[in-house]
């Protein structure tokens, strides 16, 4: 019998993002209850043969994003995470929902979509959705995300659906 621990995986390199503290506290946290997943990185995503992206925004980082994704006028983040048993190739993303709190705190994290490919793609906000784009050359698979403020989680949004008219208007 070995007498060795096992040992927790390594805390995260920050990969060039440019986390906050409380961010960076969130993100440790999550980690040490999911060691089955890594932060996704810039490298992560495989380089698009039509659109250099980052010629287009500057600063573009495809699996982090900031806002107020659940219109409570607290900043919040969205990351992505990669399934530490995934294929170099083909690597298997989870995206997390950080809400912020006033005091510059956030919520353990709560999964959007599990096991998903964003090798090809990214994570964007357009107005009061968060929107998960797998893959940027087949822009119709994307996949949008509002949330809905009576069921105190996010949504999926479906493109058919008619606009509820009794559904509660942005505060923002």
């Amino acid at each position: 019998a070995s007498d060795r621990v096992a040992r927790p995986p390594a805390l995260p390199e920050w990969g060039g993002y440019s986390f906050r503290p409380g961010e960076k506290a969130a993100i440790q946290n999550f980690l040490r209850s999911h060691r089955d997943l890594r932060m996704a990185t810039d490298a992560d995503r495989r380089e698009s043969e039509s659109t250099d992206v980052k010629k287009l925004y500057g600063v573009y980082h495809p699996y982090f994003l900031r806002g107020d994704v659940n219109d409570d006028a607290v900043l919040d983040f969205v990351l992505a995470f990669v399934r530490r048993d995934s294929d170099r190739e083909s690597p298997w993303f989870s995206v997390v929902v950080f809400s912020g709190t006033e005091g510059g705190t956030y919520s353990t994290g709560a999964f959007l979509e599990r096991d998903v490919s964003l090798a090809d793609g990214d994570l964007s906000v357009d107005r009061d959705s968060i929107v998960i784009t797998p893959d940027l050359e087949e822009e119709e698979d994307t996949r949008r995300y509002r949330w809905d403020p009576i069921r105190r989680s996010h949504v999926f949004v479906r493109e058919d659906e008619e606009e509820d008219e009794r559904a509660p208007l942005a505060q923002t």
